[in-house]
């Protein structure tokens, strides 16, 4: 090596005093931070095996809540409709499909023959024409009674069970 060479080692570092020195230094950092990983992780406190205790006891009540609901839970049971309320219920849906069939004899120009040719055919109603202009629309109530819409000679009392519901839609 000349001295003109810049890759000598500079004076300090050529001893083996000091590269020993700094190998040690090295070795002794490599050892440090291997035993930091070797570190086990803490082990769990014996004191956390309430959480299963109280899951398995929440589990256990929403069972019998859903098996067995107390009746603080379920609710009163609905009320059963009145009389009064089947009356107007049933004078309703005939009033229904009375509108129906007046759409239906403005549209077509003739009444129909059977409720089957409405849109919208309700359960437990019979359409009985007279003639080419007059109709009845029949319901019974579950008790057998019968009630029956005559075109001829229409009742205030279908309008009026209809009266709340039907203007209702207008104003939206």
């Amino acid at each position: 090596m000349t001295p003109e060479d810049p890759d000598l080692p500079a004076d300090s570092m050529s001893r083996v005093e000091d590269r020993e020195r700094i190998l040690a230094e090295a070795l002794a950092h490599a050892e440090a931070q291997e035993a930091q990983y070797k570190v086990l992780p803490v082990a769990v406190p014996a004191g956390r095996h309430w959480k299963l205790a109280v899951a398995s006891l929440l589990l256990a009540l929403a069972a019998w809540f859903a098996l067995v609901p107390p009746a603080w839970v379920a609710g009163a049971a609905a009320p059963l409709p009145t009389a009064g309320d089947l009356e107007r219920g049933l004078r309703a849906a005939i009033y229904l499909q009375v509108q129906q069939v007046e759409a239906f004899k403005l549209r077509e120009g003739r009444l129909p023959s059977h409720l089957s040719e409405l849109p919208v055919q309700l359960p437990g109603l019979t359409l009985v024409r007279s003639n080419n202009r007059v109709y009845q629309i029949q319901g019974r109530h579950p008790d057998g009674v019968l009630v029956v819409y005559d075109s001829g000679r229409p009742s205030p009392a279908f309008e009026a069970a209809a009266a709340g519901w039907i203007g209702a839609g207008e104003n939206r």
